[in-house]
């Protein structure tokens, strides 16, 4: 039998896809066939990427790529924003979503152990836990996506989880809540498939200030400690381990890394 295409004429939605990965995700959807649809903060980039989109397929139908803005930040009225954006990229639930790429996240700014606060630390949890979980909520409806394998929810976390930079105690939290979601997901909304990508350092708008105040000789210096390869992450290269837990329907509960080897660099490196 012939291998098949298993994203050729599904819907992708993307949070965070205005960017970085997430663009990377909706690009690499395109390429096998998808209908996507991206979701960012701010209409205006959402529009501007989403023709981005079109102009590299210049043969697709304009319709297979849209694109809503959705407010993940403001959590009082979260759900209600989460619920409009399903309304509006399901058509009210008549071309419901097949796949779900998480990307979104906001810059990285949670304090350090000796001047945590309560209220600093639980801000660090809203676009990165609350909004996945209200998601995960409207999934169980089934008025948005068919629960069956085909189906899938894949969120994104990192390798400071597991080895921790200094100062960083709080971002490996954050992490690891995602980790453990994903896997109570995976029972809970069954048989829906929930998983996780853990990506190393990528090059990325959200990386990028970073990299531009510790300069060209400390970035160079930083990427030989962080990687195997002495490189890096594309987004491009990331994406595909999204494609790979939308296609592979017996992936459930499962974290794929793409790190360079990030994890297994030797001390002192």
């Amino acid at each position: 039998m012939a291998h098949t295409n298993r994203l050729n004429n599904t819907h992708v939605l993307v949070f965070g896809g205005t960017s970085g990965i997430g663009y990377a995700i909706a690009n690499m959807a395109l390429s096998n066939g998808a209908r996507i649809t991206i979701s960012g903060s701010a209409q205006p980039k959402v529009d501007t990427k989403v023709s981005q989109l079109r102009s590299l397929y210049p043969d697709m139908p304009a319709e297979n790529v849209a694109g809503f803005a959705c407010d993940l930040f403001d959590i009082a009225n979260l759900e209600a924003n989460l619920t409009g954006l399903f309304d509006k990229v399901t058509q009210g639930g008549s071309k419901k979503i097949d796949h779900i790429a998480y990307t979104a996240g906001d810059s990285i700014s949670l304090p350090g152990v000796n001047v945590v606060t309560p209220e600093a630390l639980l801000k660090g949890f809203n676009v990165r836990l609350i909004a996945p979980s209200i998601i995960a909520k409207l999934l169980t409806t089934g008025e948005y996506m068919p629960q069956t394998v085909n189906s899938s929810f894949t969120l994104t976390g990192g390798t400071n989880t597991h080895k921790p930079f200094p100062g960083w105690t709080f971002v490996a939290a954050v992490g690891a809540s995602a980790e453990g979601l994903i896997r109570g997901l995976a029972v809970d909304l069954n048989p829906i498939r929930t998983n996780i990508v853990i990506p190393g350092a990528t090059q990325s708008e959200l990386l990028q200030p970073m990299l531009d105040r510790m300069g060209e000789e400390a970035t160079a210096k930083w990427r030989r400690e962080n990687s195997l390869t002495d490189t890096l992450g594309q987004p491009e290269e990331i994406a595909e381990a999204y494609g790979y837990l939308m296609k592979d329907k017996f992936a459930n509960g499962s974290q794929v890394t793409s790190d360079g080897g990030r994890l297994l660099v030797p001390a002192g490196q």
